[in-house]
């Protein structure tokens, strides 16, 4: 398939036809993964963001800034009627 390179602006684009856009599932804003050689470029979907193991999450966890949180939470007392 045959497709036109255009510039709009200060870039170059390219218009994916709707078959192939359809095709892939891609929709408006959809990123795309771009890998270039001397004769060819080649567009990939971006797979979804990969899954970090939950040890490294909890590594990223300050204690510090929890026991602030948890100090402010307790400090709280009801302000209206509500029921606490």
């Amino acid at each position: 398939m045959m497709v036109t390179v255009k510039k709009p602006g200060g870039s170059l684009t390219v218009v994916v036809p709707e078959t192939v856009a359809r095709e892939m599932g891609l929709i408006e804003g959809a990123k795309l993964h771009v890998t270039a050689s001397a004769a060819s470029i080649v567009l990939r979907k971006q797979s979804r963001r990969p899954r970090r193991p939950l040890s490294r999450i909890v590594a990223q966890i300050k204690p510090a800034s929890y026991r602030q949180r948890t100090r402010e939470l307790s400090e709280d007392a009801p302000v209206g009627r509500e029921i606490w």
